[in-house]
């Protein structure tokens, strides 16, 4: 008898289950926002020695040395899209005393590799994404210094280090 009224409560239970209607009270829908940066491109130029270097007796500064580290170079990017070409520029103003200047040539550091600069100029190709690249700069003399130079302590000369995109 137990068994007979438990069948029939679920039959009954299963039918009014079947027979319910199901009612939408209400909806609605939410919106999904999102993006993807323009990119980002950075380039910084950084002294890192700012200390008088002895022309004549300093032996890396001679042309024959590994050139003085006088700074460096970072390029960033960030959510670039293609790759794209860069040329990084470099323009000198010789070591300058009174009238007497001394001519001097960029060397560029690429972690061990020593790059002069006969150009004057470095090109590279940034990747896809968000790419680093870095570069010591360096410096040493063309020539010696010709005996005849006045004794002075305020040779001074400079680097103007531009990037470009293109070709």
């Amino acid at each position: 008898m137990k068994k007979r009224l438990i069948t029939i409560i679920l039959i009954v239970l299963v039918s009014f289950t079947l027979a319910a209607e199901v009612t939408t009270v209400g909806s609605g829908s939410l919106n999904v926002y999102g993006s993807v940066g323009s990119g980002t491109i950075a380039f910084t130029v950084e002294q890192t020695n700012t200390t008088r270097i002895d022309l004549v007796n300093n032996t890396a500064i001679q042309p024959t040395g590994d050139g003085i580290v006088l700074g460096n170079w970072e390029f960033s990017a960030s959510n670039q899209g293609s790759t794209v070409p860069y040329t990084v520029t470099y323009a000198t103003t010789p070591l300058t005393s009174g009238t007497t200047t001394i001519a001097f040539e960029v060397i560029e550091l690429n972690g061990t590799t020593v790059v002069p600069q006969t150009s004057n100029s470095t090109a590279f190709t940034a990747p896809i994404g968000s790419p680093l690249v870095t570069r010591d700069i360096a410096v040493r003399l063309i020539e010696t210094v010709p005996a005849l130079a006045p004794a002075a302590n305020n040779y001074n000369g400079s680097i103007t280090i531009t990037l470009t995109t293109g070709t």
